[in-house]
């Protein structure tokens, strides 16, 4: 079940970052990064442990990256500008530091 809920956790916080960082252009990606961090930060604190953590961040990683590729009508969520392009790197290495953070 912990597996599970960090998960969705991950995979929900990249939702909101995706859905966040073309809102208002510079403050949609730092809300989108902050809440990234926030979120997999809590799962640390929830479950006590790294591993959730990181099973959370692999989830985060998989979604933003699903949405910087095309889908079925050639349809992107994580366009290839600067925001875009922002919110992959600054985020899979904000996503890394919660890892790293201690509990």
């Amino acid at each position: 079940m912990k597996v599970l809920l960090s998960l969705l956790y991950g995979a929900g916080a990249a939702l909101i970052a995706i859905l966040l960082h073309q809102s208002v252009p510079p403050l949609g990606v730092i809300a989108g990064l902050t809440f990234s961090y926030g979120a997999i930060w809590l799962i640390g604190r929830r479950f006590n442990s790294r591993w959730f953590k990181s099973l959370g961040a692999a989830a985060w990683i998989a979604v933003v990256l699903r949405g910087a590729t095309f889908g079925e009508g050639q349809e992107l969520m994580v366009q290839g500008d600067g925001v875009g392009s922002a919110l992959l790197l600054l985020g899979t290495l904000t996503v890394l530091a919660a890892v790293a953070a201690r509990n």
